[in-house]
């Protein structure tokens, strides 16, 4: 329970002030806590976005458990992308995705974006492999790493530009044509080709 409410007292604070101008000494002040009892919880600031990150990778998870074995690869990434951008939006919201992208690029503290040993990237790899599959190719590495760049760009591409952009529109509703966009592309792209490959 403490731990719940350090950091939802910590993402309030970065929500409200930006992450840099946040200390851990005003987290444990605003959130009644004392600075032990907080690395206790936490091995540093930056663990507070990596513990909101583990989150959602859980419900990556669970998506994947969920979805039907029969599905095409291609119907179930679509799933997927819509489920996990529906949640970014609802449990991450657009104030808080903000602070984690600004300081993901002025930080050396955020790696979670791009860490390897994440659900996501497991997922995607997954996503690669079966794609790579479906069009029969040999999955060699080269291949599933371009595979797996464009799904990691498209997705953090679509939550960028909900980010910047000024209206109401949901997370899922800003991305659901470049979500069929991508889809198309994957289906079209000839993988066997080193060039295509070499371009990513």
């Amino acid at each position: 329970m403490t731990q719940k409410h350090i950091l939802e007292t910590a993402l309030k604070l970065f929500a409200q002030k930006g992450y840099d101008r946040v200390t851990v000494d005003e987290i444990c002040k605003k959130s009644g806590t004392s600075k032990g009892s907080f690395y206790q919880h936490f091995s540093a600031k930056s663990d507070i976005f990596f513990m909101k990150f583990l989150e959602a990778d859980d419900y990556y998870a669970q998506v994947m458990e969920s979805l039907p074995e029969e599905l095409d690869v291609y119907e179930k990434l679509s799933i997927f992308f819509h489920k996990a951008l529906c949640f970014l939006n609802q449990e991450m919201g657009k104030d808080l995705m903000k602070v984690m992208y600004s300081s993901a690029l002025t930080s050396n503290e955020h790696s979670y974006f791009l860490n390897e040993r994440r659900k996501l990237t497991h997922i995607f790899v997954y996503f690669a492999k079966e794609i790579l599959k479906k069009k029969g190719i040999e999955p060699a590495e080269h291949r599933i790493q371009a595979v797996l760049s464009i799904l990691t760009q498209y997705m953090m591409g679509m939550i960028y530009h909900w980010c910047v952009r000024r209206d109401e529109k949901s997370l899922e509703d800003h991305s659901g044509e470049a979500i069929a966009v991508m889809i198309e592309g994957l289906k079209n792209w000839n993988l066997a080709e080193p060039r295509s490959v070499s371009a990513v």
